[in-house]
């Protein structure tokens, strides 16, 4: 699996989640007419006493049997901003990922080349898998196996750094320096063509502050002691704006 692979998987859920919120909210202001009601419940060869309900959408007709969990209710603009808050966690995830998938697929090749930055001369590994990775050769030694070092060291450090995020500037800029990619702003901001690059680490730093808070926090907005609970507002075009956005900042990263 190549990362760019891993990030067009997960970005194609995010925008799945986007278009399941766009299709599903309802757009019906009456109930149901009593003959179509009858109609429909005859056609579906349920008992006419069934207190069915109708949503209707943008993209579907979805009829609630009686008793089902699901209501009409569910089907608001604000019930469903959390297909919203869920496609924009997919696209930072997407983001996170090829980020380490990167790493993983270059870490060993760039130690190899010598002439360490600061960044990789500063990472480490804790002695426990240290010992583990000696351990296992000295195994395999005895009994005749080959193992290949190079891939349980690629092993260990994966089992590191998939415990730490890639999602803000800062973090990506420390991951693109453990693999020997320095002065990152300078080539994306050549990518990108733009004179100045801050915007664009401003615009990636907001999408992952939102994310966290979606995540850490439930998108609940803050308040002082006493205030009812209620979630933050949020906007499709902010979500559809951050998908996009994304898209073009791994773009940009395939090519470094």
């Amino acid at each position: 699996m190549e990362p760019i692979d891993a990030y067009q998987d997960t970005a194609v859920r995010a925008k799945r989640l986007l278009s399941l919120h766009d299709g599903l909210i309802n757009t019906r202001q009456r109930s149901i007419r009593v003959d179509w009601k009858s109609s429909f419940n005859q056609l579906m060869h349920w008992r006419q006493s069934a207190a069915i309900q109708r949503v209707d959408s943008r993209d579907a007709v979805i009829v609630l049997r009686d008793g089902s969990g699901l209501q009409p209710d569910d089907f608001t603009k604000e019930s469903l901003d959390d297909l919203l808050r869920s496609s924009l966690t997919f696209g930072v995830s997407a983001l996170d990922r090829y980020v380490h998938e990167r790493i993983i697929k270059g870490f060993v090749t760039a130690y190899r080349a010598g002439d360490l930055n600061k960044q990789q001369k500063e990472f480490n590994i804790p002695a426990s898998l240290a010992m583990q990775i000696v351990e296992k050769s000295r195994k395999a030694n005895k009994n005749g196996d080959k193992i290949r070092p190079a891939n349980e060291i690629r092993k260990a450090v994966q089992e590191i750094l998939h415990k730490r995020p890639f999602q803000s500037w800062r973090e990506v800029e420390y991951g693109f320096c453990l693999i020997g990619v320095t002065g990152l702003a300078g080539k994306l901001q050549g990518i990108f063509g733009v004179g100045d690059f801050s915007p664009i680490k401003k615009h990636l730093n907001k999408i992952a502050e939102r994310r966290n808070h979606i995540v850490h926090e439930g998108d609940l907005a803050r308040h002082q002691r006493g205030g009812a609970v209620k979630a933050q507002q949020i906007e499709r075009k902010f979500i559809e704006e951050s998908l996009t956005f994304i898209d073009e900042f791994v773009d940009a990263l395939e090519q470094t």
